[in-house]
């Protein structure tokens, strides 16, 4: 049986829209944006089929050209998907209450862009280059005598990993550690694995948009509810089937914050009171600007067997290394382990023991990124400055991305943005609760005339 896909009228979506037209900017523009905010605000929901392109100008009294660019707009967002002969479907990726999209949360939509404004990953560490050069292949040789598959993680790697995290200030050992192709398995692991149907996830708002991303894929209808970050006290709603909360311990995305041994200790005693399990995010542990504000996170705060943490080599060494891990109690391990073995099998053999070699060189490689960041920081603030006076930039503590006030229509932005060429990342992907709408984030690290270019274009 075919699935039933609602065909919106063009009468009906003109009644929708309103007063859509700006007083600024092209027509495609503000058409784009005013059917993003439907979208956003789930006045169109996902499977509704946009209407014809012709019929819909005819009853704005635009011509066609404007609908038809308003449309390639949203589809470089992510907002609709466009099939030859089936026209245009508001995305099932498009859900604001669990929002982004997959390319909003990566940088990577189905459009190319001249200008990708929208991802903070930074280029490979000089650390990493080395390794690439000096590499010897023969010490793969033992490996090729297996049968390369490796559940739990090359035991090299997970040892390294213990041992950077013991050095870090968390004591950890070997049989604590799970390898994963990336952070972003990671999380998606630990909210499949420790989450049933219907339950509660806490998360903070804003917060890092791959945790929203997770929160929808799992397919387990969980329920988000949320606190504000800047406050950074953990509420837990009543009566409410709260399995699990989401927090970021060393540097919050987006706002660059660092976190506080004060913040921790209270969040730790609100989640005890509750026991709460905890899916701890230490991707940006390396990124911390000051190297005095570094803090252990949560481990010591909270029941071991209530704490999973998540961390990644991919900020510290490059993009490209799809190497992360989860430290949790033997158990919770194996579980997770359990469940990543029908995904993937195994994490590449050849990435982890690249990743192994890399991470000796865990302390250069962090000095290398803070000098990276730090320069870019001063520059890139002070283009923004320059370009949008009128935008509030609040200078990050760590991390790689700026969180801006814009004071205006951050989907406007993007939508202006897509339609040149540039994509940026709007406030609303950030947010469960599609808050922060005029709020944008920018990447630390970025060509300077480039984003000068971008900022001009869509300012």
């Amino acid at each position: 049986m075919p699935d039933f896909e609602p065909q919106l009228s063009a009468r009906d979506l003109s009644a929708m829209l309103g007063a859509w037209r700006a007083d600024e900017g092209t027509l495609s523009v503000g058409l784009a944006t005013a059917i993003a905010h439907m979208i956003e605000s789930e006045k169109l929901t996902s499977g509704v089929r946009l209407p014809a392109q012709r019929a819909l100008a005819a009853e704005l009294e635009v011509a066609r050209g404007t609908v038809t660019t308003a449309y390639e707009i949203l589809s470089g967002g992510g907002y609709v998907t466009a099939e030859v002969g089936r026209g245009s479907t508001v995305s099932s990726i498009s859900k604001p209450r669990l929002r982004p999209a997959a390319n909003d949360v990566f940088g990577y939509g189905p459009t190319p862009v001249a200008i990708d404004l929208s991802t903070q990953s930074l280029p490979s560490s000089a650390a990493m280059k080395a390794v690439l050069e000096h590499v010897n292949p023969t010490s793969l040789r033992p490996y090729l005598e297996t049968d390369g598959h490796t559940p739990y993680g090359l035991q090299v790697l997970r040892s390294a990993v213990a041992r950077h995290l013991t050095s870090s200030g968390t004591l950890t050992g070997p049989e604590q550690i799970l390898i994963t192709a990336g952070a972003q398995q990671a999380l998606w692991l630990s909210v499949f694995v420790m989450t049933d149907h219907g339950n509660t996830v806490i998360v903070e708002d804003p917060t890092y948009r791959g945790i929203l991303a997770v929160l929808e894929s799992v397919n387990k209808a969980l329920r988000v509810d949320s606190y504000p970050a800047v406050s950074a006290q953990l509420r837990v709603p009543p009566r409410s089937r709260s399995a699990l909360v989401y927090l970021q311990s060393s540097v919050h995305s987006p706002t660059g914050r660092v976190r506080s041994k004060e913040m921790l200790d209270a969040f730790a005693d609100v989640a005890n009171a509750h026991d709460l399990l905890v899916v701890e995010d230490r991707s940006a542990a390396d990124l911390i600007y000051d190297p005095d504000q570094r803090n252990a996170g949560l481990s010591g705060l909270i029941d071991p067997e209530r704490l999973i943490t998540v961390g990644t080599m991919s900020k510290l060494f490059w993009g490209g290394l799809r190497i992360g891990w989860i430290r949790s109690d033997p158990h919770t391990i194996a579980r997770i382990a359990d469940t990543k073995q029908t995904i993937d099998v195994t994490t590449s053999v050849v990435d982890q023991f690249l990743a192994a070699e890399v991470l000796e060189n865990a302390q250069e490689a962090i000095a290398d990124r803070r000098r990276l960041l730090l320069d870019h920081l001063g520059l890139t603030a002070r283009i923004v400055r320059e370009v949008c006076p009128r935008w509030d930039l609040a200078m990050p503590e760590g991390g790689s991305g700026l969180w801006i006030d814009t004071h205006s229509d951050s989907i406007e932005y993007v939508m202006k943005a897509q339609a040149r060429g540039i994509r940026i990342a709007g406030g609303p992907s950030f947010s469960p609760t599609h808050g922060f709408e005029t709020h944008i984030r920018l990447p630390v690290w970025s060509a300077a005339e480039a984003l000068r270019h971008a900022l001009q274009t869509v300012e």
